[in-house]
């Protein structure tokens, strides 16, 4: 290292550059190699918009609180989920991933009886196997919502495009079935809930209209009788009462069993998963800079410590 005692520069000696260039190219295409050999992995994505509609729930709270009775129903149905924050819990379950793993993947191949989780490598399909393969779909699959843009991005990296961009269909296919379940099950219990109501509602009337025809029968000729005139028109109130809250909840029985039925998809895809052309990683360039520079610093790094030590031997 003359040029280090000379100068005090590592990089003006000829002879330390001509040392880290060649080091630096070894190095560089030792990391080129490298990210050659190692298996290619492949990243399918996709984009989806989830919708907001309102269902028959949030319907019957909104028309029960405009008719008074928001403290009856308010305490049934509770406020509605966030999407873009359910969702991605949602994608990386256990209920959906175990569904991912098991469903049958086409295989290019010819191969008949093939998994996803017999494509990610795991041959067999006991439990133990199942939930290795649980743990490794979380591993090559991420969720992640924009509350900028209201958008929530899914992507699956694995060593085939094809079975990057099934992965991420797939899972796609079993939010919304989970989706269409959960909010049909939701409907049938509001359904469940007006239903019974009607049903008191219907004999509450029924109560209340005989206690007015007998009142009436009764009372023929009420005629000036403060008394009589305000029990007629308490009976003729109630009766009105429960006459609109039979209405309204027989309209709110029949909007819920259309609800119940309806299956209408719970959020749009605006990007579907396709097979990617190009590998996710390794990146060979990045891989052959990280190591040149690896290699020019720690060649800096022991020419300084190599000077320093050489000016403390001298003083």
């Amino acid at each position: 290292m003359s040029g280090v005692r000379h100068s005090g520069m590592p990089w003006t000696d000829p002879r330390w550059i001509r040392v880290t260039v060649i080091a630096a190219v070894v190095s560089g295409a030792m990391a080129a190699l490298v990210s050659y050999v190692i298996p290619k992995t492949y990243r399918a994505e996709s984009k989806i918009m989830p919708h907001s509609g309102a269902s028959s729930a949030s319907s019957l709270l909104g028309l029960a609180a405009s008719s008074g009775l928001g403290d009856v129903l308010g305490g049934r149905f509770g406020a509605s989920e966030n999407p873009l924050l359910t969702y991605p819990e949602l994608l990386t379950s256990r209920n959906i991933l175990e569904r991912v793993a098991t469903a049958p993947y086409p295989s290019t191949s010819g191969i008949t009886g093939v998994t996803v989780m017999r494509a990610i490598g795991i041959r067999t399909t006991s439990r133990l196997d199942l939930d290795r393969a649980v743990r490794k779909l979380k591993g090559m699959t991420k969720a992640e919502a924009s509350l900028r843009t209201g958008f929530i991005y899914l992507s699956a990296a694995t060593p085939d495009s094809v079975l990057s961009a099934f992965i991420v269909g797939r899972m796609l296919q079993e939010l919304d079935r989970f989706n269409l379940e959960t909010r049909s099950s939701r409907e049938r219990g509001t359904r469940l809930f007006v239903e019974k109501r009607v049903e008191e509602v219907s004999r509450d009337l029924a109560a209340k209209e005989q206690s007015l025809t007998a009142f009436r029968q009764s009372n023929l000729r009420i005629g000036n009788s403060p008394q009589l005139q305000l029990e007629q028109a308490r009976l003729e109130r109630e009766v009105l009462t429960q006459s609109e809250l039979y209405r309204l909840l027989v309209r709110e029985y029949e909007m819920a069993r259309i609800e119940e039925k309806r299956d209408t998809p719970t959020f749009s895809v605006v990007d579907p998963p396709q097979p990617p052309a190009r590998k996710y990683r390794p990146i060979t360039s990045m891989n052959v800079l990280i190591a040149v520079m690896a290699v020019v610093a720690i060649r800096l790094i022991a020419a300084l410590l190599q000077q320093d030590r050489a000016s403390k031997a001298r003083a």
